[in-house]
């Protein structure tokens, strides 16, 4: 279990390293150009997640095709969009409103998979937004496309999160895996074309960078699944606010003013504790049954910021 927990938050360090790469690409290329090269290379090596009986025909052939689908092409969209918010946000600042991903994941749970959220996981959502609200503070600051990106990128990761609950373990874990990296890659690949422009040599090397932290990220974690339950995992990537305050500080100059370090702590808090409710919620239940709040268990599927 420990060493499950330890390569897990190994591998959200390199999911933030990755994302730093992004932000230091900055405005030089089309933010789909930028996932189209990111998650190419992870895409061509994706085979190596392959285990015995899987085929690389899985990657097209879904048991459950329509919410597939939608789940690929929700989970595509995501990355460029975080890629926008961090171009063009403070690199916490970013992070934070990403990881509104949670309790807009119980509202969705309520619509959609009619699930009965108590009283607890409602006042976390609420905080959570009150956190955004602190940290976006509209009418006293700049409202930019960033946060717009930022906030479309966590609908859409917890959309993933329905629609992968919804799925539940009717598909492979390949499956699962290979089309996130070919999805992101096919239309972040159709999206470039109008704003296509040649990288330079500095940016090739910064893309390969994120090409092989995405790829080695989700290495990682695929591993630490196969040491501790996966949903047991899920907290690490808050790690990543933390990586996200130090190298925003010292390679971006990015120091978060009070109010705005009140409202990162409020978002990740509430993420905690709704993350940390869910368990205890799981393991009340008798073996075999799922709790209606928590909902089924999620497959194996890349973490938040790429998710």
């Amino acid at each position: 279990m420990v060493k499950g927990i330890l390569l897990a938050f190994l591998a959200f360090a390199v999911f933030a390293w990755g994302d730093a790469v992004v932000k230091e690409i900055g405005h030089g290329l089309d933010p789909f150009e930028v996932t189209f090269f990111g998650y190419l290379i992870p895409f061509l090596l994706s085979p190596v997640f392959m285990k015995p009986g899987d085929k690389l025909l899985d990657l097209v052939r879904w048991n459950r095709p329509w919410l597939m689908g939608l789940r690929v092409f929700l989970i595509a969209i995501t990355t460029p969009l975080s890629v926008m918010a961090f171009r063009s946000l403070p690199f916490a600042e970013a992070f934070a409103l990403l990881f509104l991903m949670p309790s807009l994941v119980t509202i969705l749970s309520i619509f959609l998979l009619k699930e009965h959220v108590r009283w607890r996981r409602g006042l976390a959502v609420c905080a959570a937004f009150i956190g955004v609200l602190i940290i976006v503070r509209p009418g006293f600051k700049e409202f930019l496309p960033g946060h717009m990106a930022a906030l479309a990128g966590a609908l859409c990761a917890a959309g993933g999160v329905i629609t992968g609950r919804m799925i539940g373990h009717t598909e492979k874990r390949f499956t699962l895996i290979g089309t996130v990296f070919l999805a992101t890659t096919v239309i972040a690949g159709i999206m470039m074309v109008p704003g296509f422009a040649w990288p330079t040599t500095h940016q090739w090397v910064l893309l390969l960078a994120f090409a092989a932290t995405a790829f080695v990220a989700q290495a990682l974690f695929i591993i630490a699944t196969q040491y501790a339950p996966a949903d047991r995992l899920g907290a690490a990537q808050y790690s990543q606010i933390l990586w996200a305050l130090v190298i925003g500080a010292l390679f971006f100059d990015e120091w978060p003013d009070a109010m705005a370090l009140v409202g990162i702590f409020i978002v990740v808090a509430a993420g905690l504790f709704i993350f940390a409710r869910e368990q205890t919620l799981k393991r009340e239940q008798p073996p075999g049954t799922l709790p209606a709040e928590a909902g089924p268990p999620e497959s194996v599927a890349a973490p938040l910021s790429r998710s």
